[in-house]
């Protein structure tokens, strides 16, 4: 309530000079007295009020706003743009502040993953193709909604086993085999060289050379008794023993070289 306190008049009866003056002091003993213990509002009546010099312009409202607050001055200072960081290992259960269609709330960030995982949906693709070098080869490309991208070898092509690749490195480092000057095909021996090639081994022996008719194909195995010495008629019965096998053929005169295996 206000408090109203009536003074006694100057030059008015003396008679009232009392009685106004201790209705004025009853009436400011007894608000307060009802104000002791806070329990009853009071209406200051001020124009301002200045802290340190500095006039307060906030309302009763605004400042009923803060009874009850427990914010620290460290988080209004966040809220203030704080840039310090600490590191944090982020949880379902952990909230950020969160503006609901105008209501500020905490929100848990499983409520915000769940969100995330609905609207971000399975996707779709337009057309995805593979491309592979040389000696693979792809199927099922290119996948438009859905398929399976298979690789496999080009035909001619083999991945080799990592001792392969060994071995295969070695040969490389020996060098251009091709201008080596090796030895890639040869005229078939006459009979004095297969005579020197064949030096301490009688004729018809096994593992002896002779020339004999007739020429077959290169590495068949002949019965002697179907071949005779080229120089001799096939009638004259001069005919080997034992089996021969072919190391050449000739299309000239159907003579060659044989050798014995047995």
């Amino acid at each position: 309530m206000a408090l109203s306190i009536t003074k006694a008049t100057v030059g008015g009866s003396e008679d009232t000079w009392g009685t106004t003056t201790n209705t004025a002091l009853d009436s400011i003993v007894s608000e307060i007295n009802n104000n002791a213990d806070g329990t009853n509002a009071t209406t200051p009546n001020m124009t301002s009020l200045q802290i340190g010099g500095v006039a307060m312009t906030s309302t009763a409202v605004e400042l009923n706003k803060l009874d009850g607050a427990t914010v620290t001055t460290a988080e209004i200072n966040i809220l203030d743009g704080d840039t310090s960081a600490t590191s944090t290992t982020v949880v379902d259960a952990d909230r950020v502040v969160f503006n609901d269609d105008g209501t500020m709330k905490q929100v848990a960030l499983s409520d915000i993953k769940t969100y995330i995982n609905a609207s971000a949906g399975s996707g779709s693709v337009t057309s995805v193709g593979l491309s592979v070098p040389t000696g693979l080869s792809v199927s099922g490309s290119p996948v438009t909604t859905t398929g399976t991208l298979a690789i496999s070898l080009a035909s001619g092509y083999s991945i080799p086993t990592t001792s392969s690749q060994s071995n295969w490195n070695t040969a490389y480092g020996w060098g251009d085999h091709g201008s080596a000057g090796y030895l890639t095909s040869a005229p078939a021996p006459n009979t004095q060289q297969v005579g020197s090639a064949t030096a301490g081994l009688a004729l018809g022996a096994v593992g002896s050379y002779a020339f004999l008719k007739p020429a077959t194909s290169a590495g068949s195995t002949v019965a002697g008794s179907s071949l005779y010495y080229s120089d001799s008629n096939e009638n004259a019965g001069s005919n080997p023993s034992g089996t021969w096998r072919c190391m050449g053929h000739s299309t000239t005169n159907g003579v060659t070289v044989f050798l014995r295996i047995s």
